[in-house]
């Protein structure tokens, strides 16, 4: 940075000193915010380590050196080119005076009065022409070219002839000065108000004089304006200091309002990080809009406000940078899926592959994106490979469908028959029927998918019923319709689902059933220790070999299901 300032002071160099002077201030000090910046570092770094901080010194590097010397350099520059400039206004000064004195030599040119007035055309001339004197010698001489233009005016006797014209003349146009006066009371940029100002008096100053009659009417006329010219700028002055105020509380609330955003930020949240940002920025463009303040309250609220921005977007960089290194571990892992899928988008084992993709998925959800940009690029990849071993896999079976019609055919037949048959008075029979029926339906084969589970529940409903009407004992029909049940499961649409719940059901049961056994167990040999209780005894030990039934039936309903599902992986594995 201190680079910069120095180029930019030796750019400034090469221009007028006198042109360039604000801007050499205001990089005179902000490289003097640095220094003291650096200052302060480096004393903080000595105190740090242990040293006395009256002791501290630190040398001017070779930056500082420079810049002191570009400094120096422009001071001798500003004293030559004023000293230039005081010289140029001493020799304009005796050359006005010069002027001067020969208009008053023209008072004696009364045999040549032409002659007199073509010369004092011509010395007017050279008084516009002339240069800038000294602001404290310019009323002064002004003043006295006034004296000697009117004193020669009056003076001389042929401008007795000319007087009344030329009066006329300069009333008119001291009348115009006093319009444009009055016209800048109406004008938006002062500044240039006060430069006309300065303007219009010179050149009222220059103007000759107007009828003797008229003079002190016109000269009250032109005060006034004057001074109602000047009082405009003094209310707008004034006015402008009220909204320096209104601006200094409008940018105090505005600095409120960015502590506020940073204080209630969450940092642990991409969205709302950005959310934040947005905020700031809209706060900081319309810092913009607000006009300034005194130069003194500008220069504090200002740090105030940047020092508030800087610290969160030092802060948001530190999160982003731990953000970026996230998502690279989520890009590798991610990759690592992706990988995966395409390893697996041509298999044809379409139970397996299914479910694994399926994992894949799962297991992708669990890496959000948090806002990284490459992941629509790793999402479409991850995706495609996906669908393109679902889109086999729904051809395939689209195509198994068109081959099950007959199957369909067979089975609404066979469901036909079923819904007609009544059982007969002999149960044995009718049971060997309805075994029967379901081992046709089994060996019937698969149907179009939209049509199984219709055919399915109705068969299957059907065969309960059917087992209800039949008189035999509990436990047989018990397990005849247990066996319905997992064959009904075992036909569904997400039959390995199914039956897998089934399993871990019966399960739990034997597992609660065991809980209650271990119980007991602790129960009974606690009254087999004390005298009498034999009937209490007994009781626990009944319960004990009737839970002890309950978990064979259990253990037995669940290696029924156990396997099924073995059946239903063959089919997939042949597949």
């Amino acid at each position: 940075m201190k680079t910069e300032l120095i180029q930019k002071l030796e750019e400034l160099l090469l221009k007028d000193a006198g042109e360039v002077a604000t801007d050499v201030r205001a990089l005179q000090k902000e490289y003097q915010k640095h220094r003291h910046h650096e200052f302060e570092i480096a004393r903080q770094a000595f105190i740090n380590e242990g040293g006395d901080p009256k002791e501290f010194d630190l040398p001017a590097d070779a930056n500082d050196k420079h810049f002191d010397e570009l400094l120096v350099r422009y001071q001798q520059l500003r004293k030559e080119q004023e000293a230039k400039i005081a010289a140029e206004q001493t020799r304009n000064l005796i050359i006005r005076q010069e002027i001067i004195a020969k208009i008053k030599d023209l008072s004696q040119l009364s045999e040549n009065v032409g002659a007199a007035i073509k010369m004092l055309g011509e010395l007017q001339k050279q008084w516009k022409e002339a240069g800038q004197v000294s602001p404290h010698k310019y009323k002064e001489i002004q003043s006295e070219y006034s004296k000697a233009i009117e004193d020669i005016y009056y003076n001389i006797k042929i401008f007795r002839d000319l007087q009344e014209h030329d009066l006329k003349k300069n009333f008119e146009h001291k009348s115009e000065l006093i319009e444009k006066l009055r016209a800048l009371q109406n004008l938006e940029n002062v500044k240039e108000a006060e430069r006309l100002i300065k303007v219009y008096r010179n050149e009222w100053e220059e103007i000759g004089p107007v009828p003797n009659i008229k003079w002190e009417e016109l000269k009250q006329h032109y005060k006034t304006v004057l001074d109602e010219t000047y009082s405009r700028i003094k209310a707008f002055y004034h006015s402008m200091e009220e909204v320096k105020e209104q601006n200094l509380k409008s940018k105090q609330e505005l600095v409120e309002k960015a502590k506020g955003i940073v204080e209630k930020l969450d940092e642990h949240k991409l969205a709302k990080w950005n959310e934040a940002t947005e905020k700031l920025i809209a706060l900081q463009n319309e810092w913009k809009t607000v006009g300034r303040t005194s130069d003194k309250d500008n220069e504090k609220v200002w740090a105030e406000f940047r020092s508030v921005c800087d610290a969160f977007f030092d802060r948001k960089k530190v999160f982003f940078a731990g953000l970026h290194e996230k998502f690279a571990a989520n890009r590798k892992i991610k990759s690592e899926l992706i990988a995966k899928a395409e390893a697996l988008k041509d298999s044809q084992d379409w139970q397996k592959t299914g479910l694994d993709l399926i994992r894949l998925q799962d297991e992708w959800k669990k890496y959000p994106s948090g806002g990284d940009k490459e992941e629509p690029r790793l999402y479409a990849k991850f995706r495609k490979a996906c669908n393109h071993f679902f889109d086999a896999k729904k051809q395939h079976f689209e195509s198994l469908n068109a081959s099950f019609e007959g199957n369909l055919v067979a089975k609404e037949e066979l469901l036909k028959k079923l819904m007609e048959f009544q059982p007969s008075e002999d149960g044995q029979a009718t049971r060997e029927q309805l075994k029967t029926f379901n081992h046709n339906w089994i060996a019937a084969g698969h149907v179009p998918l939209k049509d199984k589970k219709r055919l399915n529940d109705a068969f299957f409903n059907r065969l309960d019923e059917l087992y209800e009407q039949l008189h035999m004992d509990k436990q047989e029909k018990s397990k005849l319709q247990f066996r319905s049940k997992i064959d009904r499961l075992a036909a569904s649409e997400n039959a390995m689902d199914l039956l897998r719940k089934e399993a871990e059901h019966l399960r739990k049961q034997e597992e609660e059933i065991k809980g209650r056994v271990r119980t007991y167990d602790n129960n009974l040999g606690f009254f087999k220790s004390s005298k009498g209780g034999n009937a209490f005894l007994q009781e626990i030990q009944d319960k004990i070999e009737l839970e002890k039934s309950r978990m064979q039936e259990l253990s037995d309903k669940r290696k029924l299901v156990n396997e099924e599902i073995n059946k239903l992986r063959e089919p997939v594995k042949s597949e």
